[in-house]
């Protein structure tokens, strides 16, 4: 009696698509031909994509309305629904829309979580509901998958979610600005374990065995959007926020090979937190387990002068890599040649005059840094107080193993820091740093995290990883009650 009934519904299904199809081709055909004979293939290509659009719509809508029609599955979503404490309200008339952007209505099994037997119990399903067939079928906020992601990885791409959705607009795609909005948040990784797990391709975990591993570190700006406290003050409609400037911190994690070259092969790991020094080495060090840095052949940790970097990040490498890795510090090469530059401008216009900048930049770059201080103070007469030798003291003498420039590049490793200052102003600067945005940290870092991921290639795993953990329950299922 069920495969009778299954049979039914295929049949039922292909008869719902065979009938209007035939007509629509042979309009589309007629139309194809006409434009042909005019000399426009464009208008021909045009009445193609559309045909595709509306029997991609036609099967969608035939499919979902015969899925969600099925007594069977209902009951599965039933059982499913009482794991999650969830029950089974009503079928409610809901707008969703397709891939194609199309929007249709359909009637969807509504789920509430179940009232709490102790304590204070909500009023009615607010906050409480899902449309839970759609959310196991992937959709988001009733937003079908891959037009979701598309929605996404165009809003964190452009300069605003209002331009993301007049771009949509232009494609015939309706949504608004904040419903572009809510879906990138949909999106963000739950805890920060997850948001390696997500990018990882297949058989890449432990990635870096055997590897030369390059990891840049350092920090952007952005403005934050903290709401005031009180009252809302007198003639004001808003309570206000303070923008105050933050730094985002960021790191790259790349493979290079004996040349010291990045392997282009391989797609970089970007990521980083609008939070403490804290935050960002938990989400560092996440990484670093799950790509294997213990079993690493080198690892290189470039930076600039920021003590915040070298007094937390080569513990983490050490105390997840152990004793035995293999570890190089080195301070990028203009940073340390900008800090030179800045010591040489505290002397007086005369005194200056005396220091030939080129001599003492080879100095640096050969890492002869106390003979940089010796020759200064005989050439320049000056006390140890003064300010240029307080400034060599303290920021050149403290990292003089990391200004090994010579003997560095003789190793074939690189002393630049152009990854990490490259992917500052493609993730924060162009988008997170624009005038007049202002950003709950949160989101912030949401959309951080997914900018750097569509810029960087590695979007297609974490669409598809986030697709994989989304559908398990609609394939089991869609197994027990074919359509």
């Amino acid at each position: 009696m069920e495969a009778t009934s299954i049979c039914q519904s295929k049949n039922m299904i292909i008869e719902l698509i065979k009938q209007p199809l035939f007509e629509k081709i042979e309009g589309a055909c007629s139309n194809i031909e006409e434009a042909l004979g005019k000399g426009s293939i464009n208008l021909a290509t045009q009445t193609i994509k559309d045909l595709a659009s509306w029997f991609e719509d036609l099967v969608w809508t035939a499919y979902l309305n015969s899925l969600f029609q099925c007594a069977k599955i209902l009951e599965w979503l039933r059982m499913l629904g009482s794991k999650k404490a969830m029950r089974f309200v009503s079928y409610q008339k809901v707008w969703i829309s397709l891939p194609t952007g199309t929007k249709i209505q359909i009637r969807s099994p509504f789920f509430v979580k179940a009232a709490p037997k102790r304590g204070k119990k909500k009023r009615g399903p607010q906050g409480r509901g899902e449309h839970l067939l759609l959310t196991l079928m992937g959709f988001i906020h009733k937003v079908e998958r891959s037009l979701a992601f598309y929605a996404i990885q165009l809003a964190v791409l452009v300069p605003s979610f209002e331009i993301a959705s007049k771009i949509l607009n232009q494609e015939g795609i309706q949504l608004s600005p904040n419903k572009i909005r809510r879906l990138v948040e949909e999106v963000k990784s739950p805890d920060l374990c997850s948001r390696v797990e997500r990018l990882l391709g297949e058989e890449e975990d432990g990635l870096f065995e055997g590897q030369r591993v390059l990891i840049a570190v350092d920090g952007g700006r952005l403005r934050q959007r903290k709401n005031k406290r009180g009252p809302i003050a007198r003639g004001n409609k808003q309570r206000g926020f303070h923008s105050d400037w933050i730094e985002p911190k960021l790191f790259t994690l790349y493979v290079i090979d004996e040349n010291g070259e990045i392997v282009k092969e391989i797609a970089p790991f970007v990521d980083g937190t609008t939070g403490k020094v804290r935050k960002f080495i938990e989400l560092l060090e996440h990484y670093l387990i799950h790509l294997g840095i213990e079993r690493a052949l080198e690892v290189v940790l470039l930076g600039d002068g920021a003590p915040w970097i070298w007094d937390r990040v080569p513990k983490l490498i050490t105390s997840v890599g152990g004793d035995d890795v293999k570890l190089t510090e080195i301070i990028d090469w203009t940073h340390a040649k900008q800090n030179l530059n800045k010591a040489f401008e505290t002397l007086s216009a005369k005194k200056r005059a005396k220091v030939d900048f080129e001599y003492f930049k080879n100095l640096l770059f050969s890492g002869q840094i106390s003979k940089i201080v010796t020759e200064l103070k005989e050439l320049l007469n000056v006390r140890a107080s003064s300010k240029i030798i307080k400034k060599l003291k303290s920021y050149f003498i403290p990292n003089i193993c990391r200004m090994q420039y010579e003997i560095s590049r003789a190793m074939k490793l690189p002393i630049g820091s152009g990854v990490i200052e490259s992917a500052i102003r493609r993730v924060i600067n162009l988008r997170l740093k624009s005038p007049g945005s202002f950003w709950k940290l949160d989101f912030a870092e949401t959309v951080l995290y997914l900018r750097a991921q569509v810029l960087y290639g590695r979007w297609e795993n974490l669409k598809n990883n986030w697709t994989k953990l989304i559908l398990n329950d609609f394939k089991l299922i869609a197994m027990a009650c074919p359509i």
